[in-house]
């Protein structure tokens, strides 16, 4: 028994060892065989090459295996260069509001699939298994290596194939504007009189014959309303492709009529282009449109189609190209412009104004007391819509006393003559004038005629002007200065006097209620000086009149005055219209004879430094260079009295020491100034009754302590009336700990090295932006910047590093319960918007109106957590998501009764995250569209099914 059991034992030890010894020898002849693989090569046939080619490789991968596994590497990291190749411009694309190509966007996503996700990853992952020997560590595991080397040549291969598709000559494109033709018509009436004129222009459309068409009546009787609609119109009825709309004026300017088509086309011009060449650019564009209806509104005089860039002759009859032309006179556009059919709008008839003055008034006028006075004040206004509006407005909630008080206004008004207007319509539209309640609002009515007929005007241009001027009574603040302006623009909206302009921080003005408005604008010596010859003598003529206030929107200007010499001027603008002129002298003596001067206002003027007479302006309260190529500003420092200096988009390269002599600065406004490197130290800490500091775009050369070469944060602390604050700080490192503001109630903040301009919200007043930031918690330390944070309504998130919770970890968990606008973009770290386990008990976003995540590489959840607040997430209209491969679903199905108010995905281009991943989405948009057929418990009762 013993014997047989040692003969067992002796016959396994030497069976191991045989194999041992086989496998030894094995691998003992591994380095030998890729030298046999080569040498083997090297004897075949060029025919037994073709044949042995697939043997051989597979061969190699058991003894080559490292090779093709150091292969997937390089050509993963070439993938990772090419694929920042394309991401840098795509992020300053996307930050520019450009739509990025669906193939870019298909790319980016492969290749962070693969990277990141794929085959690849894992491959480089299990690197390690294929090292690993087997019997004991004697032999390799041939097997693992033979198939994680098949693997890697695969995917080095496709790797190869990303990076030769990720050469994109092009990443980008700006999208067309939003188009406005489906929108209603403000203020249009569907009166009978308008209804016969409104069919016969869409059936003359309908009309290949008519290439130019012509609408025409007086002043204020609703031309523009009524083209309008029929561009409305033609939209809805697919008559045409293409409607583009521009208004001409007066004096006609054709840049800006080329500016308002190309917008409408979505084109853009480049800088340095004249005027023929935007011309013919526009020409070409225009000729690509096969149905075109072009809409030239509130025309004076002949206006040459070829020097606008208008085609007019149709190439074949395959396009079909329409002209609408708007006019005050018939005989122009029959004469002048050769219209072909032209449609006369009369003024309203007696019944139809009565209906539209009683509609503004309200039905409680309708009463046999106000009916004869109400009679006659429509009368009075001349069946012109834009006076019965004026004067309806006016009179509405007013007493009988007032109503006759009104009418007898509009009985013995000196009746005065303007080109195309009715008497009674002037007199009309300066009753509206008069019974304006307070002299502010009708001081800021005629600062606006100063801009110019069609011009845009700025709140922010009223609100600096009018400082200057001192219009605004028991104001102590720019805070209370701009709700003033606010209330009056209000006011002055609500009497018909202004309209709102096409952003919300602008106004315009009706045409015939500018024309009675610089009417009385001159008589008060208020002086608009439209585009004329020459300039020069045109300021002369005036000054000898006496003027208060003279601007003029300039094109081209080649001489001005050698002195204003006029003592009661009290505001100055010359303001750049089209391509400002490339050099202009303005006299060293320009100034002198101007001491009373309290705005002056110089846009894009290429001078180099001011005249010496510029220190002569001691009262001067408002100085606005807006634009203009200076290079020495220190002869500013003797305006003691300034208040208000703006230099935006001007390009100095120095704020000198004598800036800081202006210690009764409440607004200094540096944003766009991107040459500006210096400021001198201890400059801003001077300004002592700063409230609105803009550097946006510009300064950021911070100095880490005081007393460097440059301005430090540390001069901010001395600003205690800070209001506003728009600033960038490059390094976070600098910031202090100490540098708290608490009485900002606006700022922009971008803490690192892009400042590029993010969308915004137009109502939205405190914003920040983190930019590629590497160490996020060593901001959060940062009392003052954490306080902002708190406070802010919109968060920009680029780049960053050390986060991977945004509410935890960026606001303490409290919930930002003040944002309203949240954008994450290429935060690899991110893991959570909201938590991850357990319970949040606070209400998280409860203001949050949209949400952008995108190239979130590891974003596993919005909102990880359970939360117990109802208002949670509960105003969210808008989410986008874009490249966030590890988010599976949007959000939980307990979330879908918190998320009523979600309108839309804004890029569309989460359809198929929205429809495969989140059905909770899914089953609150439908409980949206059947609550009304009282299918709200069927449906949520069968998705909890």
């Amino acid at each position: 028994m013993i014997e047989s059991s040692s003969f067992a034992n002796h016959y396994h030890y030497s069976h191991k060892l045989s194999i041992i010894t086989f496998l030894c020898r094995f691998v003992k002849q591994q380095a030998m065989a890729e030298v046999g693989l080569a040498a083997f090569s090297s004897i075949v046939s060029e025919g037994s090459k073709s044949l042995f080619k697939p043997i051989i490789r597979q061969i190699s991968y058991v003894f080559k295996h490292q090779s093709y596994i150091d292969g997937l590497k390089d050509q993963v990291k070439q993938l990772g260069y090419r694929r920042e190749t394309v991401q840098q411009p795509v992020n300053h694309a996307r930050l520019q509001g450009d739509e990025i190509y669906e193939g870019v966007i298909d790319w980016l996503n492969k290749v962070d699939e693969f990277i990141s996700e794929g085959v690849a990853k894992s491959i480089i992952d299990d690197e390690d298994r294929a090292k690993k020997s087997c019997f004991k560590g004697l032999c390799p595991n041939l097997i693992s290596r033979y198939q994680l080397s098949k693997q890697a040549a695969k995917a080095a291969e496709a790797a190869a194939s990303l990076v030769g598709k990720g050469n994109f000559s092009s990443v980008s494109y700006r999208p067309a504007p939003k188009s406005t033709e489906y929108m209603p018509v403000k203020d249009y009436e569907d009166f009978d009189s308008r209804t016969k004129v409104f069919q016969d222009v869409l059936d003359a459309l309908k009309d290949d014959s008519f290439k130019i068409i012509g609408v025409y009546g007086m002043g204020g009787v609703g031309k523009t309303t009524l083209v309008k609609q029929v561009r409305k119109q033609v939209m809805e009825d697919k008559l045409f492709d293409k409607v583009v709309m521009a208004e001409v004026t007066q004096t006609p300017d054709h840049h800006k009529i080329q500016d308002k088509l190309a917008f409408d086309l979505g084109m853009e011009f480049d800088l340095n282009e004249n005027e023929f060449q935007r011309a013919s650019r526009l020409c070409q564009r225009l000729k690509q449109e096969k149905r075109l209806l072009i809409i030239l509104d509130n025309i004076w005089t002949k206006l040459e189609f070829d020097k606008v860039g208008i085609p007019y002759d149709r190439e074949d009859d395959r396009s079909r190209r329409t002209i609408i032309l708007t006019s005050r006179s018939r005989d122009l556009l029959c004469n002048d412009m050769n219209s072909q059919k032209n449609f006369w709008i009369d003024a309203l008839s007696k019944d139809e104004a009565l209906q539209l003055f009683e509609k503004i008034v309200g039905d409680s006028k309708k009463t046999y007391d106000f009916q004869p006075t109400a009679d006659e004040i429509v009368e009075k206004c001349g069946g012109l819509p834009v006076a019965l509006r004026t004067v309806a407005s006016a009179l509405k909630n007013k007493s009988l006393t007032i109503w006759k008080d009104a009418l007898n206004q509009l009985r013995s008004s000196n009746l005065r003559e303007i080109r195309g207007m009715d008497a009674y319509v002037y007199s009309s539209i300066k009753l509206s004038y008069d019974f304006l309640e307070s002299d502010e609002a009708k001081s800021l009515f005629l600062l606006c005629t100063l801009f110019g007929e069609g011009n845009p005007v700025e709140d922010a241009s009223l609100l600096r002007y009018g400082m200057g001027l001192g219009l605004f009574k028991n104001v102590h603040t720019l805070e209370d200065a701009r709700n003033r302006v606010d209330a009056l623009i209000d006011n002055l909206k609500a009497s018909c006097l202004l309209l709102d302009g096409d952003t919300e921080d602008e106004v315009k003005m009706h045409d015939i209620i500018h024309d009675v408005a610089v009417s009385i604008a001159t008589e008060k010596l208020m002086f608009n000086i439209p585009n004329v010859t020459d300039l020069k003598e045109e300021i002369e003529n005036i000054i000898q009149k006496g003027a208060i206030a003279i601007s003029s929107p300039y094109e081209d200007i080649q001489e001005l005055p050698e002195r204003l010499e006029c003592p009661q001027l009290k505001l100055f603008l010359l303001l750049a219209k089209g391509i400002a002129p490339v050099s202009m002298q303005i006299s060293d003596l320009f100034f002198e004879g101007t001491e009373e001067l309290k705005v002056l206002s110089l846009t894009r003027i290429p001078f180099s430094s001011l005249p010496s007479s510029f220190g002569r302006l001691i009262n001067l309260q408002t100085l606005c260079l807006d634009g203009c190529g200076l290079e020495d500003i220190a002869i500013v420092g003797q305006l003691k009295k300034l208040e208000i200096l703006s230099l935006r988009d001007s390009e100095i390269k120095q704020l000198p020491l004598e800036i800081g002599q202006l210690t009764r600065l409440l607004l200094l406004d540096l944003s766009n100034c991107s040459s500006l490197m210096v400021i001198a130290p201890n400059v801003i800490s001077k300004f002592s009754r700063l409230e609105e500091l803009y550097m946006g775009d510009s300064f950021s050369q911070w100095d880490k302590v005081e007393g460097g070469s440059n301005a430090s944060l540390a001069e901010l602390k001395g600003l205690s009336k800070l209001t506003t604050l728009e600033i960038q700080v490059r390094d976070a490192q600098i910031l202090l700990q100490d540098l708290v503001f608490v009485e900002l109630s606006r700022y922009r903040i971008c803490i690192g090295e892009v400042w590029d301009i993010w969308p915004v919200d137009s109502e939205t007043s405190r914003l920040m932006k983190l930019h590629g930031l590497e160490n996020v918690s060593s901001l959060l330390e940062n009392y003052g910047m954490k306080m902002l944070l708190k406070e802010t309504e919109d968060i920009n998130l680029y780049e960053l590093k050390g986060v991977q919770n945004v509410v935890h970890e960026l606001d303490d968990g409290e919930g930002f319960p003040r944002l309203k606008h949240l954008r994450v973009e290429s935060c690899s770290e991110i893991l959570h918007i909201v938590g991850s386990v357990g319970r949040v008990h606070c209400t998280v976003f409860p203001l949050l109106e949209s949400l952008f995540l995108s190239y979130l590489n590891n974003l596993e959840t919005i909102c990880g957590s359970q939360l117990t607040e109802d208002q949670s997430f509960s105003n969210l209209r808008i989410i986008g998501v874009q490249s966030c491969h590890k988010l599976k679903h949007l959000f939980s199905f307990s979330m879908a009764k918190n998320l009523l108010r979600l309108q839309k995905d804004p890029t569309g281009r989460n359809q198929q995250l929205l429809w495969d991943s989140t059905k909770s989405l899914l089953m609150m948009i439908l409980l949206q569209r059947y609550d009304f057929l009282g299918w709200r418990n069927y449906v949520l009762s069968r998705w909890v099914t």
